[in-house]
This record gives C-alpha cells, sequence and structure tokens, in this order.
C-alpha cells in the first residue's frame, strides 16, 4: 500500500532533519526552521535541474565539490538521504 502525501511530506522531513543534524547542533533553535526552509528550497532546486539538464547539474557538483574526497562524501549523504526519505 502505498503511502499518504502526509506520511510521504513528514518521512522526507525527517530526512532533511537528520541529514541537517550537524548543522542543527551548531545554530540557534530560533534559527532551525528558516535553515531547513533554505535545505528544502536548495534540494528542489536541485532536483529541478538534475531533471531538466543533467548535464549542467554534474557540472555544478563538479563546482560544488571540486574535491575528490568531498564528492565521496556529499554522494553517501545523498544515498542516506534517499533511504530515509524513499524508504
Amino acid at each position: 500500500m502505498e503511502a499518504s502525501a502526509d506520511e510521504q511530506w513528514a518521512r522526507y522531513g525527517r530526512a532533511l532533519i537528520s541529514s541537517m543534524s550537524e548543522v542543527l547542533t551548531e545554530t540557534p533553535d530560533d534559527t532551525h526552521a528558516n535553515l531547513l526552509e533554505t535545505a528544502d528550497y536548495w534540494l528542489s532546486l536541485g532536483l529541478v535541474l538534475g531533471l531538466r539538464d543533467p548535464r549542467q547539474a554534474e557540472q555544478l557538483l563538479r563546482v560544488i565539490e571540486a574535491h575528490e574526497a568531498e564528492r565521496g562524501e556529499l554522494e553517501r549523504d545523498a544515498s542516506s538521504l534517499i533511504s530515509h526519505a524513499l524508504a
């Protein structure tokens, strides 16, 4: 049985919070809502870019994570987010 939209949104929210847990522990509580909203926006923007023009998305990732070790960490974080959000 497929999860409802509310359940899917809640699962996505938990995955986003989990992925940002380090950032959230280092920032004041009153900024968390804004940080999560900003993260959600940029994640959504990246998904749209990846779907619309995967070559540009790949180029942008190379610019963002110029060092191979950092790229590997980003890929592991992405896999973790997907497993939590879409499980």
